[in-house]
This record gives structure tokens, sequence and C-alpha cells, in this order.
């Protein structure tokens, strides 16, 4: 099933809401005004019949009706007042008299249903053909002491009739408002809508080529600026992601375009000019060199989109990371004085990690590497290990180029390369990610020809685990 749009949801919504609450106002209305009307009738015929009273006249089983017929009043009372009436003997039950309106009706009682009707008199309501009659029972007591049950009704076509008449009011103006309220709901749910349309159109406005512009917020801080604030954040986060790949895109063109633009001279060399048996092999060496950069590079991307993508997992273990520093200082240590740079270990026994031993060995020879590498002859690299209550902390130091201010911010970002030849490449970023997959931090502190300081502060060590 299609939705409906959101204007005529919130109308509908409305309209509904209005219909029920001026329905139950109407019944409220309607049951209010039917009490009042049947204690206003209840109470006039309760009246009329205790005035009846006064007009009976009983001698046996005669009853008689006594007044001046010359009275207008009193004539005009006793014709209403018996119009439906009538009168029993309520020791026997039997009936005495009867109006000729009553006897249409063909009510009949038991003698039980009288003598029950004389020891506990009430107003009762009665279906005829004629509509709905409520009769009242009163209990009179002639001079010779004998009891008598008079019943005396009045029809109630004019309450019902005016219960229908308020009724059909009530639901046509129900029906008007409703409907009027409808249509005013649709006109203003437009106009409260018309801001989110307005985001809409700026919001299709937008697109890669200009990912720096942002939704318009009114400032009312209501629902509408959080929904401009949220896709602001993620038009941010998108310029950022997009500002990101098209750097990656142009640092892995400029990676790719060296070796590229070596092999292919190299090859135009062999083509121009004949080469000697030593010359083709020195060549051909050159281009395995070539050859072994491109496919680290490639290898290295591969990596790092898979480590970003979450498809590369870390098994922490308890790891005795004084041991892991030593054996992979050790490694490195023949790269060290090829360059002539000294290698330097300050390393506490007993540090111990919750850690991938693999992941951080790769982190550790970048580490060392990248130190190596940005260190001149003569140089000092040291690697320490310090344990600390809050957990062990590796740092690796340099007295290398270092890296400007403006630049440290960024090493850690894929193929940056400062103007000092800091960075490049991916490993400072696959070594960044390792650190944020053992939930410790990686950062550095530097200064252009003192060299650089690379910390990797690791969370406490789990003794429990294996």
């Amino acid at each position: 099933m299609r939705p409906l749009p959101l204007r005529t949801t919130l109308t509908l919504v409305y309209a509904v809401v209005l219909a029920v609450i001026l329905t139950a106002e109407a019944y409220a209305h309607h049951a209010a005004l039917k009490r009042e009307l049947d204690s206003s009738v209840t109470e006039r015929l309760d009246d009329k019949a205790r005035a009846l009273h006064g007009y009976l006249r009983f001698s046996g089983r005669d009853v008689s009706l006594a007044y001046n017929t010359e009275d207008a009043d009193a004539a005009a009372f006793i014709a209403d007042a018996t119009r439906y009436y009538q009168v029993f003997d309520a020791t026997s039950g039997q009936l005495l008299t009867e109006s000729a309106g009553l006897e249409a009706l063909g009510l009949q009682y038991t003698a039980k249903e009288v003598r029950d009707f004389g020891r506990a008199p009430e107003v009762r309501d009665v279906t005829t053909d004629r509509g709905r009659l409520r009769l009242t029972s009163t209990v009179i007591t002639a001079p010779d002491g004998r009891p008598y049950l008079v019943q005396v009704g009045s029809l109630l076509d004019q309450l019902d009739d005016s219960l229908s008449d308020f009724d059909r009011v009530l639901a046509t103006r129900t029906a008007i408002g409703v409907g009027l309220a409808a249509i005013l709901g649709f006109v203003f749910s437009g106009w409260a809508l018309a801001p989110l349309k307005r985001l809409a159109s700026h919001a299709v406005a937008i697109d890669i080529s200009n990912l720096r512009a942002r939704l318009p917020m009114r400032g009312a801080g209501d629902e509408l600026d959080n929904v401009a604030a949220a896709f602001n954040q993620s038009l941010a986060r998108l310029e950022r992601s997009v500002k990101d790949m098209r750097q990656f895109s142009a640092a892995v063109a400029h990676e790719v375009r060296t070796p590229l633009a070596i092999l292919r001279g190299e090859a135009e060399m062999a083509l121009a000019t004949p080469l000697s048996a030593e010359a083709a092999r020195e060549q051909l060496a050159s281009q395995i060199d070539e050859y072994d950069r491109l496919t680290r590079l490639i290898n290295q991307i591969l990596m790092l989109a898979r480590a970003e993508a979450g498809e590369l997992t870390i098994q922490k273990r308890s790891l005795d990371l004084s041991a892991l520093a030593t054996d992979v200082s050790e490694q490195v240590e023949p790269l060290a004085e090829a360059k002539g740079i000294a290698l330097v270990r300050r390393i506490d026994a007993g540090a111990r990690a919750n850690a991938d031993s693999g992941w951080m060995e790769r982190l550790l020879l970048i580490l060392l590497d990248n130190a190596i590498k940005f260190t001149p002859p003569g140089g000092t690299v040291a690697i320490r290990v310090t344990r600390t209550d809050a957990g062990d902390v590796l740092a690796i130091e340099d007295t290398g180029v270092g890296v400007a201010p403006e630049a440290l911010p960024r090493v850690f970002e894929p193929f940056y390369r400062g103007e000092s030849g800091e960075g490049g490449g991916l490993g400072l970023a696959l070594a960044q990610w390792i650190a944020d997959a053992h939930d410790a931090s990686l950062t550095v502190s530097s200064a252009p020809g003192t060299g650089s300081v690379f910390t990797l502060r690791l969370p406490p060590a789990d003794i429990n685990q294996n």
C-alpha cells in the first residue's frame, strides 16, 4: 500500500482527532440534556399526580373526580392529568377506573404487580405504539382507610423529538466543523510544511560540485532546525570524505607515476640503444625493484582498504611487549647500521599488553622504518618500552629531520608528505589503524631539525586473557 503524503496524513490525523473530540463533547451535551429533560418531565408528572389526589373521590369501589366544571383552569388540568391515568385497589389489585387513552394502549397488570407498585411506588417507562409512556405510581388512602394506587402517565414524544432535533443539529454542526477543520488543516499544514519544502529544494541543489553549501537554519531551534543541522553535519562528513578521496586518488596517481615513468624510460632506452649483457641485467634488476615498489604500494592500498572496511581481524592475546620490541629492533638493526644510524634500546622487562602479536609487530616495523628513513647518517633511533600503572608505553625516538608544526596533524593521513619529506606512503596510516584497533593512542611530537617521537599508549593488560 502506497503511503499517504505527509500533508494529507497530518490533515487526516487532525480531522480524526477533532471528530473524536467533538463527538465526545456532543455525546456529553446529549447526555446532559437528556438528564435535564427526564428530570423535568418526571418532576412535572409527579406534581400532576399529587395534585390529582385532591380531585379524587372514593366510595367503595367507585372512583370519581370532583371539580368545578365552570373553572376553566381546573377543567384543563383534569383533562390533561386524566389523559393517561388509572386507579387500582392497592389491596386486591383490582382495576377501578382507567382513562380511554390508557385503555387504548392495552396496559394490564396482575394483582401481584399492583401490590408491588403500592409497596414501592416508582416511575417507569413503557414502550407503546404511540411511543414511550412514562408512568408515575402514587398511593392515596381514602377516608375509610382503604389504600388506592393511582398511576398518571405522559407520553415522551416531545422529549424524544427534542432530543432527536438536538442530535441532528449537533451531528450537522459536528460534520460541518470537521469538514471546515480538515480544509483549514490542509491549508495550514501546507504553510507549516513550507520550510521543509524549502529545505528539500536547497538539498536537491547540493551536488558533488558544491559540497561546501549548507542548508539554511531559521534559528527557531525546532525540529526543522534539528533536521537541517543533522543534514549539514552529514554534508560536512561527506565533504571531508570526498576531499580525502580526491587527495588519496591524487597521491596514488603521484606514487604510481614515478615507477611507471622509470620503467617506460628504461624500456625506451633499451629499444633505442643496444645494451650489453651486463647492462641489460642491471636494467632488468632496476625494473624488478620498480615492480616490487609497485607491488608493495598496491598491497598497502589493499590492506588499508580492507582495514577501513572492517575485513581484517584482530586477535588479542596476552603479549610480552618487551620481548616483541627486542625482536623487532634486532630485525631492523642491520638496516640502521647500513645507514650509519645507532639503534638504542631502553626496554623495561616484563611489559605486557593485550594485543595481536602480528599486527603489533607490523606497527613497530612501520615506526622504526619511518624513523630510520628520515634520520641522516650519524643520527640515533631509540626504541623505548616503559611500564606504567595506566598501561605500557612504547615510544620510537629519532634525531631526524623532524616535522613542521602545521604538518603534525596530518602525518597519519595516507600519502601525506610534508615540505621536509616527512610522511608519504601508507605506513603511518596503517599504524594508526592498528593502534585504534587495539584501543590504544598513537601520537607524535616533533620539531624541524630536532627529530620526532612517536608514542603508543596501550590500555592496561588483562592478566586473565590468554
